[in-house]
Parts: structure tokens; sequence; C-alpha cells
């Protein structure tokens, strides 16, 4: 599919602002894969529970494929499937920075693969999946 993007992230757990996200993408690309990879650098829940809350937040969020990913690089599986974009997001100039070398790295890799990123509406501004994770704890 020519408009289509890969929305990648541990979304460990999924929540609001990432689900603003994923809205936003939708009035761009006809189709946004969304798929949980593993980052070594976080704890990671298990990935069927991640997988289960994710399709339950979508809820009928049409042209929305909610993938696993284990052990592929993102910008692999975005050749896998045929996908030339990139869904990233950036609340603040930290993230902002992040993204760049991120976007860098995975042109290296594929160099058809370009970074768009979304900025959530402000009230999903300081939505963190760690916060997320340790305010029940």
């Amino acid at each position: 599919m020519k408009n289509s993007a890969i929305f990648p992230g541990s979304f460990n757990p999924f929540h609001k602002g990432h689900l603003n996200v994923l809205i936003k993408a939708l009035k761009i690309f006809d189709k946004v894969y969304l798929v949980i990879s593993q980052n070594e650098n976080k704890e990671t829940n298990n990935f069927k529970e991640n997988y289960l809350l994710i399709k339950k937040m979508i809820g009928n969020l049409k042209n929305v494929e909610v993938l696993i990913n284990q052990n592929k690089y993102t910008a692999e599986l975005a050749k896998d499937l045929n996908v030339n974009f990139i869904i990233r997001s950036a609340r603040n100039n930290l993230d902002y920075e992040y993204e760049l070398d991120l976007a860098s790295g995975n042109k290296l890799l594929n160099h058809n693969l370009e970074t768009i990123l979304i900025i959530p509406d402000q009230e999903y501004k300081t939505y963190s999946s760690t916060l997320e994770r340790t305010k029940n704890v």
C-alpha cells in the first residue's frame, strides 16, 4: 500500500497519548501498522498482554493493524511491509533530539524510510509509559 505507515513502540503500556498520535496518523495515511517492539533499555511486559490492551483501546478504528515484532529492526520490518513512512512522536525537546538520532539510524538501514513526527495534543504531552507503569506501584 503506497499510503501506509508503521507506528512502532514498546507501548508498555499503550496510553491515551499513543492513541492521540495514532488517530492523527490515520488522518494522513490510509493504513497504519501499529508495531509492538521490545526495547532492551525498558522493562517489558508480556507482548500478548500489550497486544490485547492495544486492541481493546483502539476499538473499532479502521485501517489499523496491530503487529508484534520480537526481533527485527523497525527499518527492516518496514521493508518487509513495503512501507516507506515511520510515525514517531515528540512531546518536548528531549524527545525531538532522540527522534532525530533514531531517524538517522533508520535512514541508514532503509534509505526509503522517512520519519514523520506527530506532536500530540497539549493534554497528552505529559503522558509517559514509564509514568503509567509506575503510578500503580
